[in-house]
């Protein structure tokens, strides 16, 4: 399958999640959902001091990685400097863009939970800093948003994903509604996908910002659009990553089950990452008449979302780095540089059980993957109950290159 690199993989770090205590495992017990202490997924802060890891138990954990990291003896043991417990499942996470952890003030996360307002959280301390009301002005619920992302160019506002509209919050503003509102889908007679049009419709379960200030947008519905002026303009293409433009469709291979990733490398090559899928689409924002590439043997076919990666090598080219439900890491190099169907370059048996995200320090040359998984009822969605399963391995890892 795969060449090895110059430099193999050396485990540093390592964390186990067994963060419920006897009582918390009677109630999952009693509930019927046994067995959700499996990560989910694992991101690094942007000056790469700190891990926020989300478990199927609805909690947050958040690592502050010790300097002697890289030094051994190796494995370095991990244990959270702080356990954010939530009652409703988390949709979705991200840190501030300033976060600098010598400036405890920048140190803030978002995280989204079903059926209660969006929360703004430290690092240092369990509790919620401030909260940020999504309604549904049909039903007067709270609406738990399936996306967050932080404006680079405007860091105290954020946007939010969620049904058929994305909305527009200021991180100083406790307690308010969203400072403003984008629909992108015009009317509810709209289809799901209608070729040529600019309308989108669905969950936005995905987002992203390109150097040059495009904002793209994805659903689960399998829709991606794209927004000129840092979110702020005009719509500037819709699309489906299966039949692009009314194109007709590719390979049944090339085909998944709703958006759940999005990257940007440079600032015209865009990254499509898909549920129940073999592989990872590539597109250049350019010309969204077809696809540019097809990364396959990505091994994502679950309805788990499984988080991907993009690096610069030593070459200057870019790498998407991906987990697999047989817990191999693969690499794909030459981002944008192949078109048509692109095998892995290499990989490596990091887990025994499903990768469900890989992401690189800020500075590259440390990855840190974890693992999990549900085992029977695998039909279901993210926000499903998880059956009663076995979970074979539940790790976070950290290796060095």
């Amino acid at each position: 399958m795969e060449s090895s690199p110059s430099s193999y993989p050396h485990l540093i770090g390592l964390a186990s999640n067994s963060e419920d205590s006897e009582e918390a495992e009677q109630k999952h017990t009693n509930a019927g959902t046994t067995n959700r202490k499996y990560f989910k997924s694992a991101q690094w802060s942007p000056d790469g001091t700190t891990i926020l890891a989300s478990t199927a138990s609805n909690t947050l954990f958040t690592y502050i990685l010790p300097p002697s990291l890289l030094s051994p003896p190796h494995p370095h043991p991990l244990t959270p400097y702080t356990t954010h417990r939530s009652p409703e499942s988390i949709y979705a996470t991200t840190f501030h863009p300033s976060y600098t952890l010598s400036t405890p003030s920048t140190c803030l996360l978002l995280a989204s939970v079903a059926s209660l307002p969006i929360r703004l959280i430290s690092p240092f301390a369990p509790g919620i800093l401030a909260s940020y009301p999504l309604i549904s002005p049909t039903t007067e619920a709270y609406t738990a948003p399936h996306s967050l992302l932080f404006n680079p160019v405007e860091p105290n506002y954020f946007f939010a994903g969620h049904d058929s509209c994305i909305s527009l919050f200021d991180i100083n503003r406790n307690g308010e509604r969203p400072v403003s509102r984008m629909l992108t889908c015009r009317a509810r007679r709209d289809t799901i996908f209608t070729p040529g049009a600019q309308n989108m419709k669905g969950l936005i379960s995905a987002m992203a910002m390109s150097d040059d200030g495009v904002l793209a947008a994805g659903t689960f519905t399998r829709c991606v659009s794209l927004y000129d002026s840092h979110g702020s303009g005009d719509c500037i293409a819709t699309f489906s990553p299966n039949n692009p433009n009314g194109a007709p469709k590719n390979n049944k291979e090339a085909q998944g089950a709703g958006v759940t990733q999005l990257l940007f490398s440079n600032p015209h090559y865009l990254i499509i990452a898909e549920r129940s899928s073999t592989g990872i689409s590539i597109y250049d924002t350019r010309n969204l008449t077809h696809r540019l590439a097809w990364l396959r043997g990505r091994s994502a076919q679950t309805p788990q979302r499984m988080s991907i990666d993009i690096t610069t090598n030593s070459n200057g080219s870019s790498e998407i780095w991906a987990g697999g439900t047989d817990g191999c890491v693969r690499c794909w190099e030459g981002v944008g540089m192949r078109e048509g169907v692109v095998e892995p370059s290499w990989g490596f048996q990091a887990h025994g059980d499903v990768v469900g995200s890989v992401g690189w320090h800020p500075g590259g040359g440390v990855l840190a993957t974890c693992s999990g998984s549900r085992r029977d009822g695998m039909d279901g969605f993210e926000d499903e109950s998880l059956s009663r399963s076995q979970i074979v391995d539940n790790n976070l890892k950290i290796w060095a290159f």
